[in-house]
């Protein structure tokens, strides 16, 4: 008999154990995500770890897997990714692959994943740069706004008021024209011929219709703004190099050389005038970028996506809510020259108080700037060799070849023979 009683007993033990396992098991079960990042090993490992088990403690329920893909086979592994069907949950991409692949119906919108009251806190702008059709198909997560630096020396010589920089591109074509006059230094040198982006100065307008079906930028106010800018260069007041290839190193060669009053570029130029040009560091301020009629300009964002096919989409979007919190943001930003995409993270001292340090100033400026900053991308045939065509014309009118408006015209005629397929 008690051979017997000592096997009940052992039994009832194992039921009870069984059981508890059982429980455990349907309490703690795992629902495991996958999580890419860009090019970002090895140097935010420990971030991006400490990202990943933060959310792993708030949500015992979840395992995330972090893998990081180079840059330059980022995009092919997706493709590859999304044809096998065993895709990644949370991809970070930037804004033109963000669109690229909403385009072809990889993504996931992200209306019906969060609430409200967490893609509010975005800055709309930057949320509506990767949007199609009011459906959001990513999270910013961090971004790169440009400042523009000046020599408060040069302002001062030519009877400017170093407090007050231009806020706009007309003042700043004004200030541009008064230092040249004043000084026989340039103003500003603008990046006016780049590739698959339109010329600066057109950066405000849209260069398509709204159906994308055909160019635009051949208008009355787009030739106005090129007339104007052509008899800028005409009359002397932006250097001969603006049209050349290397007009971007040229502009930072003359600043450092105290031969440029302004500079629009991202806030990490400072440290390379305080290392080089230690006397022109001394004498730069910092002031937001000069802004056209939409208030917008155009900066680098980084992306977070959800990919369709994601076993686990609300999971998925609220990770990538979490590693693109205030908190989470601002920790980031702390560690590298970066900025949030979330106002709130804007609450915090570091994004808004000043020390009277140039590089606090930077910091402050870029980041007030940040309601302000988006995302444009054309969707065009052969991007590369129609925005030629664009720099082109822009070339031949600053030359004096065509009148802006023919060399428009040629151009426009060029980009809807493309978009109409013929």
């Amino acid at each position: 008999m008690k051979k017997f009683s000592d096997v009940r007993k052992f039994s009832s033990v194992m039921i009870l154990l069984l059981t508890v396992v059982l429980l455990s098991s349907m309490v703690f079960a795992t629902t495991t995500i996958t999580f890419w990042t860009m090019s970002l090993k090895p140097k935010f490992t420990n971030y991006i770890t400490s990202l990943v088990n933060g959310y792993e403690k708030l949500h015992p329920d979840v395992k995330v897997i972090w893998e990081d893909i180079p840059w330059n086979v980022e995009q092919q592994k997706l493709l590859g990714a999304i044809a096998s069907g065993k895709v990644p949950d949370v991809v970070n991409l930037n804004a033109d692959w963000t669109l690229d692949f909403a385009r072809r119906g990889a993504l996931l919108p992200l209306n019906n994943l969060l609430p409200q009251d967490v893609l509010s806190d975005y800055f709309l702008t930057m949320l509506k740069a990767t949007s199609i059709d009011g459906k959001y198909y990513s999270l910013p997560w961090y971004v790169a706004p440009d400042v523009t630096f000046y020599n408060k020396k040069i302002f001062d010589k030519a009877g400017l008021d170093p407090n007050q920089p231009p806020k706009t591109w007309d003042e700043a074509i004004i200030d541009s024209i008064i230092i040249k006059e004043k000084t026989g230094i340039y103003g500003m040198m603008p990046t006016i011929l780049q590739s698959s982006t339109p010329p600066s100065f057109f950066g405000d307008y849209p260069l398509l219709s709204k159906d994308g079906k055909r160019a635009i930028f051949n208008g009355p106010e787009y030739v106005h703004v090129l007339t104007k800018w052509a008899a800028l260069y005409k009359l002397g007041y932006l250097p001969k190099e603006v049209l050349g290839k290397g007009a971007w190193t040229k502009s930072t060669e003359l600043y450092g050389s105290g031969q440029l009053a302004m500079l629009i570029t991202g806030p990490q130029f400072a440290d390379r005038v305080k290392w080089n040009s230690p006397d022109i560091y001394k004498v730069s301020d910092v002031a937001p970028v000069p802004l056209g009629p939409s208030k917008t300009f155009g900066a680098a964002i980084q992306d977070l996506v959800i990919v369709k096919g994601s076993k686990y989409p609300e999971v998925a979007a609220n990770f990538a809510a979490y590693v693109t919190n205030a908190e989470n943001e601002i920790a980031f930003d702390k560690m590298v020259t970066i900025f949030p995409t979330r106002a709130s993270a804007l609450k915090d001292p570091f994004f808004s108080k000043l020390d009277g340090t140039l590089p606090t100033k930077i910091r402050v400026t870029a980041a007030k700037e940040l309601s302000h900053v988006t995302y444009v991308i054309y969707r065009i045939p052969n991007p590369h060799e129609l925005f030629q065509a664009l720099n082109d014309a822009v070339s031949a009118a600053f030359l004096g070849v065509k009148t802006p408006q023919k060399a428009l015209d040629d151009a426009a005629a060029v980009w809807n023979k493309a978009l109409s397929g013929k």
